[in-house]
């Protein structure tokens, strides 16, 4: 490999250099029906854990898992969050600008431990809802939309921390062509994940989870880190601890007590 003059070198001194150094935290997304395992997969993530939630779905999910795992320190950041037309957009904002400040406290303190959204679906409704109001049918300005959202995830590619995002899933509909020249919206009988529909291009791995007769799966569809390679596009039958499991094998130089 041809090596760089030190004359060469002082002329790149504006731009960073790059390290060889990887940080061993997972930020990913998981999608699914369900029931499929998506939040018991970031249950078993590494300690201490922040939880923020949306539709009060925690009850019966964290609760069992506590007891079961008593050393495990949970927190739980929950709002109800059901808009209707007579809400306000003030209300949708202000509910935004509480769960950012309280989602970057959480991920510049809960140092290499881990915060999840579950479900991040529900987040990206309450942004566009801040954003645009009820749903109505003016012109919206979905890139400053998408980049206030992107923030999210980039807040925690600055720290240590391990971030989860889970989806849940829709049913898929297209647009066909109708007898009279006109077009109308049809179900594919497909399913697709709900949310925001970049996140799976911002994070580091992308899960999808599945049940099979009484078992929990968990593709993996994307992946970075050193041993990426060995893990994207395999399916992986989800253990007591999957979160360890996996991260043991996109991190090969750490040890599966490193990440619980």
């Amino acid at each position: 490999m041809k090596s760089v003059s030190k004359k060469d070198q002082d002329k790149l001194a504006r731009f960073q250099r790059a390290s060889d150094q990887s940080n061993n935290r997972l930020i990913g997304a998981s999608s699914g029906e369900v029931g499929s395992g998506k939040t018991y997969f970031w249950l078993t993530a590494r300690n201490p854990i922040v939880f923020f939630s949306l539709d009060m779905g925690l009850e019966g999910v964290v609760d069992p898992y506590l007891q079961k795992n008593p050393g495990k320190e949970i927190r739980v950041w929950e709002r109800e969050w059901l808009p209707t037309e007579d809400m306000s957009q003030d209300e949708a904002i202000a509910l935004r600008d509480e769960f950012l400040e309280d989602f970057e406290y959480a991920v510049q303190n809960v140092g290499n431990g881990t915060v999840v959204l579950d479900k991040e679906t529900q987040f990206w409704e309450l942004f566009r809802y801040a954003e645009f109001g009820a749903p109505n049918d003016a012109p919206r300005n979905y890139p400053a939309l998408n980049q206030r959202y992107s923030r999210i995830i980039n807040i925690v590619k600055a720290t240590d921390a391990n971030a989860g995002f889970i989806q849940g899933m829709k049913d898929e509909w297209k647009t066909v062509k109708k007898s009279d020249g006109g077009t109308k919206g049809a179900f594919t009988g497909g399913r697709i994940r709900q949310g925001f529909d970049k996140l799976d291009e911002l994070v580091h791995m992308d899960l999808f989870h599945r049940r099979d007769e009484g078992d929990m799966w968990i593709d993996v569809r994307k992946s970075r880190g050193p041993g990426a390679l060995d893990v994207q596009d395999k399916t992986y039958l989800a253990s007591e601890t999957p979160f360890a499991d996996l991260a043991v094998q996109i991190f090969p130089d750490t040890s599966h007590e490193d990440w619980l």
